[in-house]
């Protein structure tokens, strides 16, 4: 079942319910309120009789009637007027008004429990199966002595066919609404249903033309469907740049092993022809692109590892003290270059320890590339604002304007042929990218103050793991 017919089937289902409900209950307000204006009549007649025959001695306008209870005629009971009866204290008719044309009310178990409980009833009976009449019974009293029962009693018949009239008209009207309702629900539909179909299609198309660059016309709207369309472009989008960044990493991938492996092709043929003989170059070429593979492997697998970020160990980790380690191990690649760390004396991230380890030596290495061999390199370590910043400044040749939106991306190098003379990657600023993002940082390039590049690295700060345990101790306690 499709959602556009489900959707009908649940407007009109709630429509049927709603009118029926509705109709219902004012039918039965409406019998409610035409019954209590009837009871009120009875009890307005009856108390004018009562207080006429209990303070005059006598009943205005009705006359004696002897005899055995008939059968009231049906067509003398049709009319809206009230009739009236007077039993003795035994429940037997004595007198009743001269609209009863001689004839006698029923004598009712309603007038039977007057009689027993000297209190009033009200009731309504069925006039030969055709007609009903609303009777009240009030006992007549002289101090506490009963003297009789009045019964009053009027038909029915005008609110019966009210009722009937006004029920048939709300069933006319329910057909009608439900006709509209009907037309409306499809007309609905299939406008609310509309842009879901144009996703549908989209996607179908998308999934058999392989076309991403196809996006859903929403328009400016605030709806719901609206707001689908426009996340289902975002979504597009997203992976047609995640798509795109696949393939130039696969190409800039295959591009980076190409040459190492044609080198270590060329060099092992080379050997091939004189397995006897020794060639050191030969075998020197092969180990230097080898080891450049492995370096390119390495660095990719910490770019897939860093893409999970549940396999990170977070700890406090004082960023100083990594970068003290970073410095030292380095020292002898530095050779006569000038680093310097300035800043804070401490500044605690919770971070994976080996994670910004990594990225650290990346920076430090890049800037040591960058720059001349008696080249300056400066550290700026500082926290602010609940942020740990890490400046790496150098006074190289720097990075183009044109060439900073990019020297993150995967396998980008500002100068191809030095990078590889440095046995680069391309993939260290990558990597440093993603550490600090992993980590809910964040990482610019910049031109830097010393002439060279500058790369800032923020991690959000946090605390050493003595003010942790202390508050864990005290929320604890």
């Amino acid at each position: 079942m499709s959602i556009r017919l489900k959707l009908r089937l649940l407007y009109l289902a709630c429509i049927a319910v709603t009118i029926t409900v509705f109709g219902i209950g004012l039918q039965l307000l409406l019998m409610a309120h035409v019954e209590t204006e009837v009871d009120e009549t009875l009890r307005s007649r009856a108390r004018e009789v009562v207080r006429i025959a209990q303070f005059s001695g006598g009943l205005t306008g009705v006359r004696p009637e002897v005899g055995m209870l008939i059968e009231l005629p049906v067509d003398e009971l049709r009319e809206r007027e009230v009739y009236l009866q007077v039993l003795d204290p035994q429940g037997r008719p004595v007198v009743a008004s001269v609209n009863l044309r001689g004839q006698s009310l029923p004598v009712t178990d309603g007038a039977m429990h007057v009689i027993d409980t000297h209190e009033e009833s009200i009731e309504t009976i069925n006039v030969a199966g055709r007609f009903r009449l609303r009777m009240h019974s009030v006992p007549i009293l002289r101090g506490d002595d009963l003297v009789g029962v009045l019964q009053s009693a009027q038909s029915l018949q005008f609110a019966d066919s009210t009722t009937t009239r006004s029920r048939n008209l709300l069933i006319g009207g329910a057909a009608l609404v439900f006709v509209v309702a009907s037309l409306s629900a499809l007309y609905l539909t299939r406008t609310a249903v509309n842009p879901v179909a144009a996703i549908t299609r989209t996607a179908e198309a998308i999934y058999l033309q392989g076309d991403l660059s196809r996006r859903i016309s929403v328009g400016a709207g605030k709806d719901d469907l609206s707001a689908l369309g426009r996340t289902f472009n975002r979504m597009l989008d997203h992976i047609e740049d995640s798509v795109e960044a696949q393939r130039r990493f696969v190409g800039d991938a295959s591009h980076e092993l190409k040459t190492p492996l044609t080198v270590i092709r060329g060099n092992a043929e080379l050997l091939g022809r004189d397995p006897a003989g020794s060639d050191a170059a030969a075998t020197q070429a092969i180990t230097r692109e080898a080891d450049r593979m492995q370096r390119i492997v390495n660095d990719l697998l910490a770019v897939a590892e860093l893409d999970a970020p549940g396999e990170l160990k977070f700890q406090p980790v004082n960023l100083r003290t990594l970068i003290v380690r970073v410095l030292t191990d380095l020292g002898p690649v530095a050779g006569e270059r000038s680093i310097a760390l300035a800043g804070s004396d401490t500044a605690w991230v919770f971070a994976d320890a080996d994670k910004v380890e990594r990225a650290l030596r990346n920076l430090v290495q890049n800037a040591i590339t960058a720059t001349a061999t008696d080249g300056a390199i400066e550290l700026r370590l500082s926290e602010r604002d609940r942020t740990v910043s890490l400046v790496v400044s150098d006074d190289g040749p720097g990075i183009p304007e044109q060439h900073i939106p990019h020297v993150f991306e995967r396998f980008y190098r500002v100068d191809p042929a030095r990078s590889r003379a440095g046995s680069g990657t391309g993939l260290g600023l990558t990597i440093v990218r993603s550490v600090a993002e992993t980590h809910g940082g964040s990482v610019v390039a910049r031109r830097a103050d010393l002439g060279g590049a500058e790369i800032e690295v923020r991690l959000p700060a946090g605390r050493p793991p003595d003010a942790a345990a202390s508050d864990s101790n005290g929320t604890a306690g």
